[in-house]
């Protein structure tokens, strides 16, 4: 795996490897057949069906007509594209574009493999079955050198990992450590740059808004960094400036890298058995809201709080801030390292197993 921030060489350190772009000074040495995903379907021609554009694109990473006559229906089955075959590529998505380059590229006999940030196009499906050939082709003997600011893609399939910074080797070593060490100085970081967030990514008719949010750890500090099973607080005030009748305070925590929202909590769906703890019906002028996330089930990744204030019955918005507060879930040691296939998601939920079985002595 080969990690670091925009800029840091990543891709320039593929090119040379493949040999599209050479060193200025030392030496690359490859040994074997290299095969690049840096851009995919780059040798296709959007006027040739796919069909065509198999032939050409194997031909150009090294395959004969008869080793493409043979992986041909392989190449297009993984694709998806059976439909399409015959259709000019100039009328394919650009996730039908990249998926029968990547088809073509793994199926193309290579010994070395470059991957940079291809797994980023394409739907869930698509993008589970290039994890899997990517594994398939490890698990043969393959080299694979993967380039994705996707970590836990990083960490799934690399058990090694180069950090990069301004050209040079920052770290390298076991995944696992090195993942966790970068995730978490990127988290630092990012914090510290965010700013006043209510400014920015804003709508609603403004009726009420709020003027402040801030993020507390159950001690009543104030943090940005938290572990698993913390107490997160997020407390915000908010002004009305006219009398409006019930509204409805909603937080949301949004998974940065993938969008997703992992869960809300509002006024208006308080669980069972918890009793308003403020006033109720009419608001005007300045109040306050807090919503209390006991034992955190997150886990480590970065995540921002997505605010909204609607009306009683949520047709109508007084204030939309998609872009809150952030803040980060950190390993600590072990949160990375563990997160096995089995354990990957967002949340952590308690469960149990039972294992019913006859047991065969080994």
């Amino acid at each position: 795996g080969i990690i670091g921030r925009n800029g840091a060489g990543k891709t320039t350190l593929l090119k040379m490897i493949s040999r599209v772009t050479w060193p200025t000074s030392g030496k690359v040495r490859v040994a074997g057949h290299v095969v690049s995903l840096i851009e995919l379907g780059a040798g296709f021609h959007p006027e040739l069906p796919g069909r065509q554009n198999v032939y050409l694109g194997a031909g150009l990473f090294g395959l004969t007509r008869k080793e493409i006559d043979r992986q041909f229906d392989a190449i297009v089955q993984f694709a998806d594209v059976e439909r399409l075959i015959d259709t000019p590529m100039k009328r394919y998505s650009s996730g039908l574009y990249a998926r029968l380059g990547f088809s073509v590229a793994i199926h193309s006999n290579p010994d070395i493999v470059l991957v940079d940030e291809v797994l980023s196009v394409g739907d869930a499906s698509f993008r589970r079955r290039a994890m899997e050939a990517l594994r398939s082709l490890i698990s043969s003997g393959k080299t694979v050198l993967f380039i994705s600011h996707d970590m836990w893609n990083v960490r799934r399939l690399c058990s090694q990992i180069l950090w990069m910074e301004n050209g040079s080797v920052r770290a390298y070593g076991d995944a696992g450590s090195i993942a966790e060490k970068y995730m978490n100085e990127v988290n630092l970081q990012a914090l510290q740059n965010q700013g006043t967030s209510l400014q920015s990514h804003r709508g609603g008719t403004g009726e009420v808004r709020f003027d402040h949010v801030e993020l507390y750890d159950g001690k009543g500090q104030a943090a940005a960094m938290f572990r698993a099973d913390d107490t997160l607080v997020v407390r915000g005030s908010y002004v009305a400036t006219k009398a409006v009748e019930s509204p409805v305070f909603q937080v949301a925590v949004v998974d940065i890298d993938t969008g997703v929202v992992v869960t809300t909590a509002s006024t208006a769906n308080r669980p069972a058995g918890q009793q308003a703890s403020g006033p109720a019906g009419m608001v005007e002028g300045p109040g306050e809201i807090e919503i209390r996330f006991a034992h955190l089930p997150l886990r480590p990744r970065q995540y921002v709080l997505r605010l909204s204030i609607t009306d009683a019955h949520q047709l109508a918005s007084y204030d939309v801030v998609t872009a809150g507060p952030r803040f980060a879930v950190t390993g600590q040691g072990a949160g990375v390292d563990s997160l096995a296939d089995e354990q990957d998601g967002l949340v952590t939920i308690p469960f149990e197993v039972t294992h019913r079985g006859a047991a065969t002595p080994r």
